[in-house]
C-alpha cells in the first residue's frame, strides 16, 4: 500500500512540474513572439509614415508646377505637418491600447519618437 502511495504522490508531482513548466515556457515563447511582433509593427508603421511623406512632398513639387502661391503651399505643409503628427501618435496610442494586460509592461515605447528610439535600437543591436 505504501508504494502506491509514493507512485501516486510522484505522479502528482510529475503533473504538477509539467503544468508549471508549460506555464513558463508558454509565457516565454508569448513574450519573445510579441516582442518580434512590436517591431515588425513599428517597423512596417514607419514604412507607411515615410511612404506619407514623399508623397507629400510629391504633393508640393506639383503645386509648385501650378504655379501656386508660396503661401498656400507653406500652408499646406503646416495642414499635412499637422496631420501626420496626429496619425503617428494616434496609431501609438491605439496600439499600446490594444496590448493585452498580461504584455503592457513590455511596451518600451509612448509615442511616436520613442517608438522610433525603440525601433533604432532593434536596428543597431541594443535589444534582441
Amino acid at each position: 500500500m505504501g508504494s502506491f502511495l509514493y507512485l501516486f504522490i510522484a505522479f502528482l508531482c510529475g503533473v504538477i512540474f509539467n503544468i508549471f513548466w508549460g506555464y513558463i515556457l508558454g509565457l516565454g515563447y508569448g513574450i519573445m513572439s510579441y516582442q518580434q511582433t512590436t517591431a515588425d509593427c513599428i517597423r512596417m508603421l514607419a514604412k507607411n509614415v515615410q511612404s506619407v511623406y514623399e508623397l507629400q512632398q510629391l504633393k508640393y513639387i506639383a503645386l509648385e508646377m501650378m504655379d501656386r502661391d508660396v503661401k498656400y503651399i507653406e500652408f499646406q505643409r503646416q495642414i499635412d505637418k499637422t496631420e501626420l503628427k496626429s496619425m503617428k501618435n494616434t496609431v501609438i496610442r491605439n496600439y499600446i491600447n490594444s496590448t493585452p494586460r498580461r504584455f503592457s509592461r513590455f511596451v518600451e515605447f509612448h509615442d511616436w519618437d520613442s517608438a522610433m528610439n525603440y525601433l533604432n535600437d532593434i536596428y543597431n543591436g541594443g535589444r534582441s
